[in-house]
């Protein structure tokens, strides 16, 4: 960022006035495809022009950076916490706008590649899921039987060589396409710039690799050829990651020019989804790895439609804790970034506890900024004329994230885990 350069802060929620602005460069971008701007219907931010030149920006509840012609925007959380720790857990890459040619400085960012590294890692897994993407490719060859187009000419010079082959022509059917060989090259830049404390994200990123390698070849490609690329309907679920790998093949980011300072790109990113995800992997782990969660298994996004007769309102709570062995699904977990009006929250999670037969307490987890009272409150089914069903536990929790600002990553999330864990045992239900 450039010393001259201004640096205004929207709030979540809030407004701010973008002066100075050069409305022929600045409002065309902030408009662009890249933010999913628009005049009409939901938008991350609004944009009023106002007399004297000036324009209006106003956030939801979106956070990042976007760098203008001689403004820096920084969409700013209401909660006080590490951004950047928390985007390396984010699942959901439809929250995350960004703009990969647009090349910045961030100080904060010393882990960005650790965030790009979830993104591309999700895209990923996804592909692996659907399959590599196989395509005819031509090729020309010297082979022992002939195939495809006889090649005259360049027959000639394997008769004057000497040569017993066949100079032959043919499209084969391949995984070691331009689509492929981009994912692979992206992916093995990747790899090395990613923090070693994040050894899952890195041993991921090498596993996924190793596969392309045994049927793609690993050569030089360069950003431009991402844009030669064609997407149609067979390689369509292939664009977001030939987007992101794009991002990685640019030269910018190998290194950083100034010391403190890391290569990005301008972004915003949903704080609502950011928080839900951070949340919800630090639970998984938390079951998958704590003694005390042996009994259970963590089911993600179950749906559920026995509200009604109908099975028309589906009910999906973030996290089930189910017990082995069993169809019991006695907990469930829910991350709230902000609460709802009107006791909303709780309507949504005692719909989950009616939807799911075996449920015996929900627990809704807030941000400590978040003014919500800590409480346990019990749903009594039998009120509801519901005789068979014994009573739940409605949990409201809330954990701080607004830890010191020099604590490392691995301590950071060490310590948000302690807190959650502790606010799971404190219920009773996990051996005190």
């Amino acid at each position: 960022m450039a010393g001259e350069d201004s640096l205004i802060e929207i709030q979540e929620y809030k407004y701010s006035n973008i002066d100075p602005i050069n409305k022929d460069i600045d409002l065309p971008y902030l408009k662009d495809k890249h933010f999913k701007y628009s005049d009409e219907g939901f938008s991350p931010y609004r944009l009023f022009e106002l007399k004297d030149d000036k324009v209006r920006i106003e956030n939801t509840s979106y956070s990042g950076i976007i760098q203008l012609d001689k403004v820096r925007l920084h969409f700013s959380a209401k909660v006080k916490t590490n951004l950047f720790y928390m985007l390396s857990f984010l699942k959901d890459e439809k929250a995350f706008l960004y703009d990969p040619n647009r090349i910045i400085e961030i100080k904060e960012g010393h882990n960005f590649f650790d965030i790009l590294g979830r993104l591309f890692l999700n895209e990923l897994e996804e592909i692996f899921k659907k399959g590599f993407y196989k395509k005819y490719v031509r090729k020309e060859e010297n082979l022992s039987f002939l195939k495809g187009k006889f090649l005259i000419k360049k027959q000639l010079q394997n008769e004057i060589k000497k040569r017993t082959k066949f100079s032959c022509r043919y499209d084969d059917l391949t995984f070691d396409n331009i689509e492929n060989q981009i994912v692979l090259r992206a992916a093995t830049l990747l790899i090395p710039l990613i923090s070693d404390y994040n050894e899952e994200i890195k041993g991921d990123l090498i596993h996924y690799s190793n596969l392309l390698k045994d049927e793609v070849s690993l050569v030089n490609v360069i950003p431009e050829d991402c844009e030669r690329i064609q997407f149609g309907r067979l390689n369509d679920y292939y664009e977001t990651i030939i987007q992101f790998s794009k991002a990685i093949l640019q030269n910018y980011f190998i290194k950083s020019t100034r010391t403190g300072y890391s290569k990005g790109f301008n972004f915003i990113v949903n704080m609502n989804k950011v928080y839900e995800d951070f949340i919800t992997e630090l639970l998984i782990d938390i079951v998958e790895k704590g003694e005390k969660f042996d009994d259970f298994i963590v089911e993600t996004q179950e749906k559920f439609n026995n509200l009604v007769r109908e099975n028309k309102i589906i009910t999906k709570p973030d996290l089930i804790l189910k017990k082995k062995n069993t169809e019991e699904r006695p907990f469930i977990l829910d991350a709230k970034y902000k609460r709802q009006e009107n006791n909303a929250d709780y309507y949504q999670v005692i719909a989950y506890s009616l939807a799911i037969p075996t449920s015996r307490a929900c627990f809704l987890i807030y941000p400590s900024d978040e003014e919500v009272e800590e409480s346990v409150l019990t749903l009594d089914p039998k009120l509801l004329g519901n005789s068979d069903r014994e009573e739940i536990k409605l949990y409201a929790v809330k954990i701080n994230l607004a830890l010191d600002e020099e604590m490392g990553y691995k301590e950071y999330i060490g310590e948000i885990k302690g807190q959650l864990k502790r606010e799971l045992l404190k219920s009773g239900y996990f051996g005190g």
